[in-house]
Order: structure tokens, then C-alpha cells, then sequence
């Protein structure tokens, strides 16, 4: 089973991306902030990662740059997930080195939709 790495400081909203990813037979790493998840993700060697934009400690960009810093996570999908969605947004988070930026609320299907094009799902 491949892992994801999630990082969020709501636990409602790790919860449901948790149950989300499992869904899709994903084994999920719950992460408090982004320091947890730097601190995490190296062992883990996650498939993917979604990051929430606003998080104590440690944001998401600065999260992103810490990983993709690190050999192992420069070619790993890493997803910007945010409540946030103004103009320009998107174009920031893409110039910054995430693979994709997604907006709350996220439905099972724009999951899986997201999911799809990052990652092989054949098997899923």
C-alpha cells in the first residue's frame, strides 16, 4: 500500500482527507504542521503529500521548500490544499514548487480526480 503524508492544523480536516485517502486504499500519515511533516516524511517516503497553506510553525510554502530541498521529494507530488482561492493563487502556489494547488472543500470525486493525474491508480 502506497502512503500519503498529509499535514493540517485541523484535525477536522485531517480526519477527512484521512478517510478519503483510505477510500482510495492509501495508507495516511496524519501531520499537526509542517514541521511535524519535514520531520516525518523522510522515513515515510510518501507517494504524495497535500499541505494545507495555512498552518502554525510552518506554512505550507514553507514546508514545500524544506521537502523539496530534499533529494528524495524534489519529483514527489506535493499538493497545496487551502480555503484560500484569490486571484493569482493558484499561479503563486505552481511557481513555488507544488504540483498542484486545490481548494476546500474537496469532494471524493475532485480527490480522486487530483489523485489520477499525479499518480498511477491502476492499482488503487
Amino acid at each position: 500500500m502506497r502512503n500519503v503524508l498529509i499535514a493540517d492544523d485541523s484535525a477536522s480536516n485531517r480526519e477527512l482527507l484521512h478517510t478519503m485517502l483510505a477510500h482510495f486504499g492509501f495508507t495516511v500519515t496524519e501531520a499537526v504542521d509542517g514541521l511535524q511533516a519535514v520531520e516525518l516524511a523522510p522515513a515515510l517516503a510518501p507517494a504524495l503529500i497535500v499541505l494545507d497553506i495555512q498552518m502554525p510553525r510552518l506554512d505550507g510554502y514553507g514546508t514545500l521548500t524544506r521537502l523539496r530541498e530534499m533529494e528524495q521529494f524534489r519529483a514527489t507530488p506535493i499538493i497545496a490544499l487551502t480555503a484560500y482561492a484569490m486571484e493569482g493563487d493558484h499561479e503563486r502556489g505552481r511557481a513555488a514548487g507544488f504540483t498542484d494547488y486545490v481548494t476546500k472543500p474537496i469532494g471524493l470525486k475532485k480527490l480522486r480526480q487530483v489523485l489520477e493525474k499525479h499518480l498511477d491508480m491502476r492499482s488503487q
